[in-house]
């Protein structure tokens, strides 16, 4: 461990500046939407164009080619691959309990742990800027994500693996006045030939449920099917509500959203999966303490998807309501589910060897939240412009 962390310092990250060569970051993002609905692509720029950490949340391809001429640490994990902070949030269980976890998985791929934990703590200062709490708030929510990160690894550490897979984090007490429930929104039904694409995608897809779960689908029939284009980073990729009915108001809302390859892809390698679907189903199992029983994925005409419940007890960051306080908060309490989500797929002990019992690490990603979150800034500007 003391030759990793001397090839790797735990501060590199807090000395990192863009590469000489690094590419128009309006180029990269034009690059990375190849293949979007351009009536969506509008959407999505229009809600870039809001601040810097709404340009942030689109920008993911943006920080992989960031990170990848930076020396890593080689110590693997499964990636969510877009650990922001609105990519944390609560959910019902199988057993309907209200569980706080990582919720986005369009990125997921394996590689090195710091990539998560720096798309994590970059967030921190950018957000509390959207909400004017201060430089020192920003910093200091960066600190408590890494800080959150590295104290529960090395908790973790000293579990067994089933004990980390078992483990999770209740939403009940403090945590639970940080997060609201999302506004309901309006939707408009698809048109008759979208229509007949999600319903295709949807018979294949039933077949990637597990035996017990077909049976509970089948005491449903698909009634209508609404257009839903989602978020930030997701905006532009064919994304459909499916209201599927029982008996008379018994009702269950699937989202199937289109999967293409993960803007990590070009640097740490294609997925082993043919199904870009399949790849974000296995990832969200692989780093989720609970996930939903109706998540499964679907192909039609070289289109990917992936479907699962569209607001199963679903909670995310009350990002207008919070104060300062609670982004501190709230930035540790991701730092610890993502290490959870780690720990389940990498190397507990050795990742907890290498961050150390001080504040190197802590320090190091700080360091480079106030550095990346400051490319962002200009990116943003020549976004805009």
């Amino acid at each position: 461990m003391k030759e990793l962390r001397k090839r790797v310092p735990r501060t590199q990250l807090a000395q990192w500046r863009p590469a000489p060569d690094r590419r128009d970051p309006v180029e990269l993002l034009n690059d990375a939407e190849r293949g979007r609905i351009p009536a969506l692509l509008v959407l999505r720029h229009e809600r870039m164009r809001e601040n810097p950490f709404a340009f942030y949340r689109g920008g993911a391809a943006l920080m992989a080619a960031d990170l990848a001429p930076v020396p890593a640490t080689g110590l693997r994990v499964q990636l969510g691959g877009d650990a922001h902070l609105m990519n944390f949030g609560g959910y019902a269980s199988p057993e309907r309990n209200l569980v706080f976890d990582v919720n986005d998985f369009d990125e997921t791929l394996p590689g090195s742990f710091e990539w998560d934990v720096a798309r994590l703590c970059a967030s921190a200062p950018l957000l509390a800027e959207y909400r004017n709490f201060g430089k020192r708030a920003g910093e200091d929510a960066a600190i408590a994500a890494a800080r959150g990160y590295r104290t529960h690894m090395r908790e973790l550490a000293q579990l067994s693996p089933m004990e980390i897979w078992y483990s999770h984090v209740d939403v009940r007490g403090e945590l639970a006045h940080e997060l609201t429930a999302p506004a309901d929104a309006a939707h408009v039904k698809a048109p008759s030939d979208r229509e007949a694409v999600v319903r295709k995608a949807f018979a294949a897809y039933r077949a990637t449920l597990q035996p017990h779960v077909r049976v509970l689908l089948d005491r449903y029939r698909p009634i209508d099917v609404y257009e839903h284009p989602v978020g930030v980073g997701s905006l532009g990729l064919d994304a459909a509500i499916i209201r599927l009915e029982a008996r008379e108001g018994e009702m269950l809302y699937l989202q199937a959203k289109e999967a293409v390859a993960s803007a990590l892809e070009p640097y740490l390698g294609a997925s082993k999966f043919a199904n870009h679907g399949h790849r974000v189903v296995d990832g969200q199992h692989l780093m989720q303490a609970a996930t939903d029983v109706f998540v499964g994925w679907s192909s039609y005409e070289g289109h990917d998807y992936y479907l699962r419940q569209l607001r199963d007890g679903k909670a995310s960051l009350d990002i207008e309501g919070i104060d300062a306080e609670e982004l501190v908060d709230f930035a540790a309490r991701c730092g610890m589910v993502l290490a959870r989500a780690h720990a389940r797929t990498g190397d507990p002990g050795a990742i907890a060897a290498y961050l150390g019992s001080g504040d190197a690490f802590d320090e190091g990603l700080a360091g480079f939240a106030r550095a990346y979150a400051a490319l962002v800034r200009r990116d943003y500007e020549a976004f805009c412009a």
